[in-house]
């Protein structure tokens, strides 16, 4: 299992679900990704009631200038035997006009297979994203981010990974009434370990049921550009309005390829604090 991008949402670093040191630490940036990374997931719409969760593909939706939102979520993925939680939580505030910044802290919790259960602070996130192109009648929106994670994870005991990863990101979307598609396509860099880059590819499809909920779904993938494995997710999933200030999500995940977890589960909460 990748632990480094977990993935929730960012990557956890080496990930303790691997077999061999190479598998690992691109598991772990995989996971740590899935659980929070791009940690700037997809929204229903352009709309800020929908920004966020509880996918991993990212949407053309920012927050409003001057505004903030916390995410908070649960976070679990298994290969097999080994397991992997994770507790994240997102703080994101409206920069400018259509930029955004978020930074996000995750607690982890592994149990792996023939090792001890052990937990801590995994590596965090940081990311800016800014929307250039407005949607109109015949183009989708268009948004670039730029995302860091950090090495504050202790990666002897598989809770991070050394060196900073990079990922630059191309987002466009387009609504067609209650349903908006929307496309990823980037570039991580692993300045750790070069031959560990990963091409990201994703698409998803919201669908609004009513005004507060709407059925979300994607598919999520890492091609390695050299060594690193390939990965794919299929996730499906839905969000709930609370109220105007607070978004409930849910959302359970498959892996399509060897190397990517069984099965994510991911709930969580979006809440606009200003």
């Amino acid at each position: 299992m990748d632990r480094r991008r977990i993935d929730a949402g960012g990557r956890c670093s080496h990930v303790c679900l691997t077999r061999g040191r190479t598998v690992a630490r691109t598991r772990e940036v995989i996971f740590l990704r899935l659980l929070s990374l791009l940690a700037l997931s997809v929204t229903f719409t352009a709309e800020a009631l929908w920004a966020g969760r509880p996918l991993d593909t990212e949407d053309t939706g920012t927050i409003e200038a001057g505004r903030g939102e916390l995410e908070l979520s649960l976070d679990y993925a298994t290969d097999g035997a080994d397991k992997v939680g994770a507790f994240r939580g997102v703080f994101g505030v409206g920069v400018l006009p259509r930029l955004e910044a978020r930074i996000e802290a995750t607690a982890l919790l592994l149990d792996v297979e023939g090792e001890k259960t052990r937990g801590g602070i995994g590596d965090s996130v940081f990311g800016v994203k800014y929307r250039f192109l407005d949607e109109t009648d015949a183009l989708p929106a268009a948004l670039g981010s730029v995302v860091l994670r950090l090495p504050t994870g202790d990666d002897t005991r598989g809770l991070g990974a050394e060196g900073v990863d990079v990922t630059l990101l191309a987002v466009l979307g387009k609504a067609f009434g209650p349903v908006t598609l929307t496309w990823n396509g980037g570039y991580t860099f692993v300045t750790q370990e070069r031959e560990l880059d990963t091409w990201i590819l994703a698409g998803a499809l919201e669908y609004r049921v009513t005004e507060a909920w709407a059925l979300v779904g994607e598919v999520f993938s890492t091609l390695g550009a050299d060594h690193a494995p390939d990965t794919a997710i299929l996730r499906v999933g839905n969000v709930y309005a609370l109220t105007e200030r607070i978004k409930l999500d849910a959302a359970v995940g498959f892996g399509m390829t060897r190397d990517t977890p069984d099965v994510l589960v991911t709930v969580g909460a979006t809440i606009a604090l200003f």
